[in-house]
């Protein structure tokens, strides 16, 4: 059996996003979504989302986009902070031990904000992937131990599903998703999906191979989110009947 999460990212960054997701919700599409506790939509995203019990809702930890929650000034000496004050993307940080405090801080006012508005937090990813720094690894850890929160996304296993890249590429992915799952489940006690990719390269792979092995995987879209038009497209077409293998759609909650 392939167990199947489809995860909406970014929910909260627009109202658009929100009214995708949540149709594609209400639709049975997808049955997963993480949150941007610090993004301008966030409100409506937090309280629409206590009408699908039936789905997973996890924390978007963010430290690449919008305003923080908590203060900018360590954040501005490292040029993660725009001149409006707004978080922006660097594939480059140079960790610091006061670094490290403000972006624990600044996503424990993430994680705490979506308990304090009643929502149960299902597991974490991130914007732009920046949970898979392994330098950030300690911070998880505190996080995991101060809400109880045992299920994180693996950014990797994309190897075995795309034929994407020449075979050294393969290779290297296969190396660094055997040190990011070491630690995400040895060394942090997290517990992930088998593997991961995006809708478009997992819905190819699953209509063209079908497995004989019980596995889980994770899909991640962006419905609504502006750039990633085709997704909800996709979504929104009859994709489940060209799976070739049996399988069934599930929430992280059932991780």
């Amino acid at each position: 059996m392939l167990n199947i999460i489809i995860n909406g990212d970014d929910l909260g960054c627009s109202r658009a996003c929100n009214n995708a997701i949540f149709r594609l919700m209400a639709l049975g599409k997808i049955s997963s979504s993480t949150l941007m506790a610090n993004s301008p939509h966030f409100l409506d995203a937090v309280q629409r989302a206590k009408q699908f019990p039936q789905c997973s809702f996890g924390v978007h930890l963010n430290i690449s986009q919008f305003e923080p929650l908590t203060s900018i000034e360590i954040f501005k000496k490292h040029h993660l902070i725009t001149p409006r004050n707004q978080f922006c993307f660097r594939k480059f940080i140079l960790p610091t031990p006061r670094l490290m405090r403000a972006i624990q801080g600044e996503w424990h006012a993430q994680v705490a904000r979506v308990i304090d508005h009643g929502l149960p937090i299902s597991h974490f990813d991130s914007h732009h992937h920046v949970h898979t720094r392994l330098w950030l690894s300690p911070i998880l850890k505190f996080l995991k131990q101060r809400f109880n929160i045992k299920k994180i996304r693996t950014k990797f296993g994309r190897f075995r599903y795309s034929r994407r890249g020449s075979l050294l590429r393969r290779l290297v992915r296969q190396g660094r998703e055997f040190s990011h799952r070491f630690i995400q489940h040895r060394c942090l006690g997290f517990k992930t999906p088998d593997h991961f990719t995006d809708i478009h390269d997992g819905i190819e792979f699953f209509s063209t191979h079908t497995l004989v092995q019980p596995l889980t995987v994770e899909l991640m879209c962006h419905p609504g989110v502006r750039g990633f038009k085709s997704d909800l497209t996709l979504l929104l077409s009859d994709y489940e009947s060209g799976i070739r293998t049996p399988h069934r759609l599930i929430s992280y909650n059932e991780l």
